[in-house]
């Protein structure tokens, strides 16, 4: 006969056994592996979990299954799983969209463009309007790639200045801004000594040749530590260099530091600091890109390599006021990257300026033949767009006031506003079964192993709550999650893109990409209304800083993202380019 508890009776009973204290709820997760001491009562007390209700016969199968399934978990765990081994299972988003029902031909055609070799992008010519100084170091320190590119190749800067000049700004602000983990000087010296040979000697290798950048410390890049902002993993050296940064060094690009990342990629606190924000350095930077965004705004680097799994480069970005490229998931491979979902990992570029991401995300997009979700599609150059064809989508009240001030712009400059509205049939909330636990089977070992609390910085409860996701929740989560990109997708496909939208989750869960860019002026002391009552007017000077707002695009619509940022920038200049306090 079963005994069916109810929620009041099974609270109780928690409190009783102190179910609130860590050490129990940690205990309970495991003890059955661990021990191999499954019970008929531990059965009873946990239908609840399953939400079933069994017989007395069905519960003493069930215990010899459990009891076999304790030793098969407890010999799995003998295998040694280093980070780099992915699961056997790739996530496809786009496989589903791609074969839209409605999109499918009734006989077989030709090889589509998709088909076709990537081309790489060009180096634009300098706007002969941005006349930069080059033996002012502010002004080099702001300027963009293409100006550094044109640059290098005209003799007025070496790619050893360049690198010196970041070195010494690192030096100089990284105590106030707390953005870097490893300064990688001699290394960094080096290559920007073998780009100007190689410019000496006639060799080019792009646009990207003699540029400084910046790797976000989840990026291995041996011999230098990679921490993944991790007490456990200070001295951690990964034996593999991450395919992001093989490529940017066959690229000809310098890497000055290691970046400042939040503990195993959540928020903007790493073991040995906060990492701040330039235009208000009272203020963290956000994370989990926190070191990357920071640099960037600051004029330490000419660009940065960021990740996101859930807003790491969209939150960063916004809050430091700099550009940053969500490439769409399977743009960019992951190898070498630390893990912490393999269905929503990404990597993509953070700069000052729109065009600068398109250029270094063409240098790290495509396949490796290491990370199985990467495919190759077109990432072409959009040189020009006709305005008068543009549709820009967004989602009614769902605009900041510097969005809703670009839309009116975008329009009078002949572009067509679309109002969408998504459909809210798939659960957001209840799909984020993937990241919990495959954030959990990352860092199991950590986990079972580690000293104390502080050794998972944010992530103890997540880990804990972890061991309580049934396997069943989680695969009928990634089936869902076919639903909502199906549904994101064909949305997204009415548009060319989205302006702005409360699309955070959403899209991270679909792998669509996204991007935040700068534009125009604002007032970054000024207050809501309801911020304002019984406040007095401060003394200090008002603080100006550039606006930030959103695009999103379709599946691989990362080039339009580009193309769309660049011309708003284009339209509403940001100012000021640097935070006051780096401007000096």
């Amino acid at each position: 006969m079963t005994i069916p508890l109810n929620r009041r009776s099974w609270m109780i009973k928690l409190s009783a056994i102190g179910i609130g204290g860590a050490t129990f709820q940690r205990a309970l997760a495991h003890k059955a592996v661990e021990s191999g001491t499954v019970t008929l009562a531990m059965i009873q007390d946990s239908q609840w979990i399953a939400d079933i209700e069994l017989t007395e016969d069905e519960k003493e199968r069930l215990l010899q299954q459990l009891r076999a399934q304790s030793e098969h978990e407890r010999q799995l765990r003998k295998v040694e799983l280093d980070t780099d081994v992915g699961p056997s299972t790739a996530f496809v988003p786009y496989f589903f969209t791609e074969n839209l029902p409605e999109d499918r031909p009734e006989s077989k055609e030709a090889p589509s463009e998709n088909q076709k070799p990537l081309a790489a992008w060009s180096i634009p010519a300098s706007d002969a309007k941005s006349q930069i100084d080059w033996s002012n170091v502010v002004q080099v320190a702001q300027s963009s790639i293409v100006d550094q590119a044109n640059a290098l190749r005209s003799g007025k800067i070496t790619s050893l200045q360049l690198a010196k000049i970041y070195l010494e700004r690192m030096k100089r602000f990284d105590p106030v801004l707390r953005c870097i983990v490893t300064l990688t000087e001699e290394h960094a010296l080096q290559q920007a000594k073998r780009a100007d040979d190689m410019f000496a000697a006639g060799e080019d290798r792009g646009i990207l040749q003699g540029i400084p950048w910046g790797a976000k410390d989840i990026i291995a890049v041996p011999p230098f530590p990679t921490t993944w902002g991790g007490k456990p993993y200070r001295e951690q050296v990964r034996p593999n260099m991450a395919t992001v940064a093989q490529r940017l060094n066959q690229a000809g690009a310098v890497m000055l530091a290691k970046l400042s990342v939040g503990t195993y990629a959540l928020g903007d606190v790493w073991y040995d600091a906060t990492t701040k924000n330039p235009w208000n350095v009272t203020q963290g930077s956000s994370g989990s890109s926190a070191g990357s965004a920071s640099a960037v705004a600051a004029g330490l680097c000419t660009f940065a390599i960021g990740s996101e799994t859930l807003g790491s480069i969209v939150s960063p970005t916004r809050r430091c006021r700099v550009v940053g490229l969500r490439p769409s998931f399977g743009r960019v491979s992951r190898y070498g990257c630390m893990p912490l979902s393999w269905t929503m990992d990404k990597i993509g570029p953070i700069a000052r300026y729109a065009v600068d991401c398109g250029i270094v995300l063409s240098a790290i997009q495509g396949p490796d033949g290491k990370d199985p979700t990467v495919v190759e599609r077109p990432f072409k150059q959009i040189e020009q767009l006709d305005m008068k064809n543009l549709r820009i989508g967004f989602v009614p009240n769902q605009l900041s006031p510097s969005e809703l001030l670009v839309l009116e712009r975008l329009k009078m400059e002949g572009a067509k506003a679309v109002s969408l509205e998504y459909p809210n049939t798939v659960p957001q909330e209840s799909l984020l079964a993937c990241l919990d636990v495959e954030s959990a089977c990352v860092f199991d070992s950590l986990f079972r192993k580690a000293a104390s609390e502080e050794d998972f910085g944010l992530w103890g409860d997540s880990f804990r709550k972890s061991q309580f996701v049934r396997g069943i929740h989680y695969v009928q989560s990634l089936r869902a999650r076919t639903l909502l990109i199906q549904e994101t997708e064909r949305i997204l496909r009415t548009v060319d893109v989205v302006l702005g939208g409360d699309d955070l989750l959403r899209t991270n869960l679909t792998g669509h990409p996204s991007m935040i860019i700068r534009c125009g002026t604002q007032n970054l002391d000024a207050r809501a209304p309801s911020q304002t009552d019984g406040i007095e007017p401060s003394e200090k000077p008002t603080r100006f800083g550039p606006r930030t707002v959103k695009l999103t695009a379709k599946y691989f619509g990362d080039a339009m993202l580009v193309a769309v940022g660049n011309s708003i920038e284009s339209m509403m200049p940001p100012e000021p380019f640097l935070p006051p306090m780096f401007s000096e």
